[in-house]
């Protein structure tokens, strides 16, 4: 789930409180390529009741597809991630730049750059964009931006600059974390997604993402849903990965408020424990 570093809604503060009314025992906070600042002191703890497992989601690429691989037990404060991050975080404000240039000439919208930064209490992404063309009158809702203006089908569209995931698996695993792949069903497509497995649990891939709000993102046209969690859960089994998964959440404030949709067992996460410990 997000917060507030990079395209959620709410606090890590919230979150963990938010969690706690649900009942669940453990979350996993992701944000964007970006560990939340309020997680660096607080690692591996547990909070108000909450175990909450310090991570980010990278996004990354195999082969020319673009996918994002989930991070958890992370440690910010190592130099060689925080290099990445940092690394990471200068693509993306050269993502929205772009994107603001592209907009402005195609429509004359007239946005500052600076307008879209402000609204980031940490990494920037399009959401950011999306509220600023709220604030404009441009569209009434940021779902509208991403259907209208900013959608990967759009000619205006910027992708990120990604790097190879074999790369991020490394830096990962040098940080002493595990990783998982993000929602395989929305990254690839179900003809190649058991060859891109394959080539990236011979990079050193751990789990991969099974339980996911696959039918909510099925209703919003900026999404694409391939494969579900059946065809995920196959691929875990013939490679041997754990079988990870998550809400997606990214606020109270937002479409996607999916906190305690996705609950799986404890064990799992006692599984990406033991791989991390055997490191």
């Amino acid at each position: 789930m997000h917060t507030v570093a990079s395209d959620g809604t709410d606090t890590l503060e919230k979150r963990i409180e938010d969690a706690r009314k649900k009942g669940l025992d453990c979350i996993a906070i992701t944000d964007h390529d970006k560990v939340n600042e309020g997680l660096i002191e607080k690692r591996f703890e547990a909070e108000n009741g909450i175990e909450v497992i310090s991570g980010a989601e990278i996004k990354s690429k195999i082969d020319g597809t673009k996918i994002e691989i989930l991070a958890y037990f992370i440690d910010p404060e190592k130099e060689d991630f925080r290099e990445l991050l940092e690394e990471l975080s200068e693509r993306r404000v050269e993502r929205i730049k772009k994107f603001v240039q592209n907009l402005n000439s195609s429509y004359n919208f007239e946005i500052d750059v600076e307008d879209v930064l402000e609204k980031a209490d940490g990494n920037v992404g399009r959401p950011h964009l999306a509220e600023t063309l709220v604030d404009k009158n441009i569209v009434s809702s940021r779902r509208e931006a991403f259907e209208d203006y900013i959608g990967e089908s759009e000619d205006e569209y910027v992708s990120v600059d990604q790097i190879d995931a074999e790369e991020v698996i490394k830096r990962v695993h040098r940080n002493g974390g595990v990783t998982s792949l993000a929602h395989p069903g929305r990254s690839l497509d179900r003809e190649n997604a058991e060859e891109k497995v394959r080539k990236l649990k011979k990079q050193g891939l751990d789990g991969i993402e099974v339980e996911y709000t696959y039918e909510e993102k099925r209703d919003m046209d900026s999404y694409t849903v391939n494969f579900g969690e059946s065809k995920a859960s196959e691929l875990a089994e013939k490679y041997g990965l754990v079988k990870t998964g998550g809400s997606d959440c990214h606020g109270s404030r937002s479409e996607k408020y999916y906190l305690g949709r996705i609950k799986i067992p404890y064990k799992r996460v006692e599984a990406l424990k033991n791989i991390r410990g055997r490191r």
